[in-house]
């Protein structure tokens, strides 16, 4: 008898269940950040305008271990529903892995090189921080389209398809709002823009259409034990 022994994938049932356990943990990570930023809204309103000033201002202010709080949670609960949708059976191309990880790379980036104030000179740190908000911004919403265009080959994910699809048109839709809004300090003169400004609030947009599509993948992974997405 050969001495060599088989290593056999884990049953369906079993990675169901580990699958269900990720995502809850996702759901427990994405929800920490919304808390944190609900309080880092509420301790930091005289320091923060949230209709002004974008949320990395908040790494500006005495709560800046809050914002880092934020941002990592957020990530570290993306990088916990990737494994959930993996162990799900939910296809996830290398493609949909490398731009999710931009964006968990890009909000890692943020909570460790601080921006600068609005209209101030930038810096080595603010650069860094631009890009990788830059880089965030647009992979999240590229990874859901490829997610979606995949999940819609499959009959039992096509209701979860459409679901992407628009949360994800809504998602750019939020997303080309906010870069409108920059153009006022994008194009303002040395001194600085001082006319109104709204990309505080613009950006608070983009993240909660993007929580909602976070939530909605990892809702899907927990359903997908019970019945198609």
């Amino acid at each position: 008898m050969s001495t060599v022994e088989t290593i056999r994938p884990a049953p369906a049932g079993l990675r169901h269940g580990t699958a269900g356990v990720w995502a809850t943990a996702a759901i427990a990570c994405f929800g920490l950040s919304v808390v944190t930023a609900l309080v880092l809204h509420l301790t930091q309103a005289a320091v923060v305008d949230p209709v002004r000033q974008v949320i990395s201002d908040y790494a500006l202010s005495p709560a800046a271990g809050g914002f880092a709080v934020c941002v990592l949670t957020l990530a570290a609960g993306t990088g916990c529903l990737l494994a959930g949708l993996d162990r799900a059976g939910l296809v996830v191309s290398r493609p949909v892995v490398a731009l999710a990880g931009c964006w968990g790379a890009g909000l890692t980036l943020c909570a460790f090189f601080p921006t600068t104030p609005t209209g101030a000179p930038m810096t080595f740190s603010a650069e860094v921080h631009r890009y990788a908000g830059l880089a965030l911004f647009v992979s999240l919403p590229a990874a859901a389209g490829l997610l979606a265009r995949s999940a819609a080959h499959h009959p039992p994910h096509r209701g979860l398809a459409g679901r992407l699809r628009r949360y994800t048109r809504w998602a750019w839709a939020a997303l080309a709002v906010f870069l409108l809004s920059q153009l006022p300090v994008l194009l303002a003169p040395p001194g600085g823009f001082d006319g109104p400004l709204f990309q505080g609030l613009a950006e608070r947009l983009v993240f909660v259409v993007y929580l909602v599509l976070l939530g909605e993948l990892a809702l899907a992974v927990l359903r997908s034990g019970r019945k198609p997405c």
